[in-house]
């Protein structure tokens, strides 16, 4: 039962990216991180100094996101963002893909983008965001190709800013992802706010999950296993899973 639930926190990115949080508030939140044993936390530039520090004699890893959350911006912006935040501490990178070179299709344009700042950034890990709720499936299809042709890690759902995808779509967005981009990791965000909901992504092929209700999908993990714990005949557990 513990290794259930440490393995699942080692999926879990735990994530605030509010642009109002206060420095006592990150302080808190960087508690709760350490209470749970996430594998990151992820947060804005302007607090990858602050986490580093909070976080020092822990192993969670600081996280942090670039050209968020329009993926807008040009390459040579991507580079000096991502190298200024490793500078600050920053051990991976949440890079927005090419958004309005995606809607084009110009996916040339992405891989490139992609390529040059997985360079910039050498063994960091990379992530790109191909932001699926703007997305067509052949969008999402494209998109997908370009992270694994351009070098990322990761190819992540979305940013949680344009919408959450309802279960189906998320599902399918992840299939299209995987079966697009079979030799990189899948990272799920937006709207992934439970623990049944975090099951299906992982049964999905999801190896990371971002997601500001970390400490609630441990709870109701927890709950789950406190309950067959108590009643150990128990096969199928509450209707929680």
């Amino acid at each position: 039962m513990i290794n259930k639930a440490k393995k699942l926190s080692k999926v879990i990115e735990f994530t605030n990216l509010d642009n109002s949080a206060t420095i006592e508030e990150m302080k808190a939140f960087f508690d709760k991180a350490k209470e749970y044993g996430f594998y990151s936390v992820v947060v804005l530039p302007h607090y990858v100094k602050l986490a580093k520090e909070e976080l020092k004699d822990t192993d969670i890893k600081v996280v942090t996101v670039v050209d968020f959350p329009l993926g807008a911006g040009n390459t040579e912006g991507k580079i000096a963002e991502s190298k200024k935040a490793i500078a600050d501490g920053a051990d991976e990178i949440d890079m927005m893909a090419n958004i309005p070179a995606i809607k084009n299709h110009d996916f040339e344009s992405v891989k490139n983008d992609i390529k040059s700042v997985k360079e910039a950034i050498g063994d960091k890990v990379l992530k790109v965001i191909i932001e699926n709720t703007l997305l067509t499936v052949d969008e999402k299809a494209g998109a997908s190709r370009m992270c694994e042709d351009g070098g990322a890690d990761y190819v992540k759902t979305s940013s949680g800013f344009n919408g959450n995808e309802d279960f189906y779509a998320l599902m399918e967005s992840l299939r299209i992802m995987k079966k697009n981009a079979p030799h990189l990791e899948m990272k799920a965000a937006g709207g992934i706010n439970n623990y049944k909901l975090a099951s299906n992504v992982m049964a999905a092929g999801v190896t990371k999950i971002g997601t500001s209700s970390g400490t609630i999908i441990m709870d109701q993990l927890n709950h789950v296993l406190e309950n067959q714990k108590i009643s150990p005949n128990q096969k199928t557990g509450p209707r929680l899973i």
